[in-house]
């Protein structure tokens, strides 16, 4: 296989990389949560999200320009909902006090109308942002990191396959 945009060599860098990170920063963000410390915790869930958005994103890439099972697994999930808790924390000055632009939609809550902001739900273990919710449990992560696993034993199958030799040195 010949990828001269390097997308594929690229995911092969990065995605363990960005999945030891994902899987740090779940864990220190369920730390500080259960320990109360609220703002320590989103903070982490921020780093959490960053670095398992680009894990989706450097799949994508590969995937679009390998084709086959590897696509056809990259397809299978929709991580849109994880970009778009992302996209709060990092727009989130914008999006409460400049332009409004995807402001938080009201919710009604016990008869109340009100914007959440950003919050964690420890029922379900969701975060909460405007009118959306995101699992962020633990078993959200290890679906999450199975699926990266596949993606990347899948990689490997269609590269090997590519190869001009076996592997290994040629004789």
């Amino acid at each position: 296989m010949v990828d001269p945009s390097g997308a594929v060599a690229d995911a092969f860098r990065w995605v363990p990389r960005y999945r030891v990170a994902t899987k740090q920063r779940h864990a220190a963000f369920m730390s500080h949560w259960s320990a109360g410390e609220h703002d320590a915790a989103l903070v982490e869930l921020h780093f959490f999200l960053t670095a398992a958005c680009r894990i989706v994103a450097f799949m994508k890439m590969a995937s679009d320009r390998m084709g086959g099972e590897v696509k056809s697994h990259v397809e299978s999930r929709d991580f849109i909902s994880m970009k778009d808790a992302r996209n709060h924390f990092e727009h989130i000055e914008d999006r409460l006090y400049g332009s409004g632009k995807n402001r938080p939609l009201p919710i009604t809550d016990g008869g109340a109308v009100h914007t959440v902001h950003f919050g964690l739900r420890g029922a379900d273990q969701r975060f909460l942002f405007g009118d959306k919710a995101l699992d962020v449990s633990p078993t959200f992560l290890a679906e999450f990191l199975s699926f990266v696993d596949r993606f990347l034993e899948l990689m490997d199958i269609a590269v090997e396959a590519a190869a001009p030799f076996p592997a290994g040195r040629p004789s």
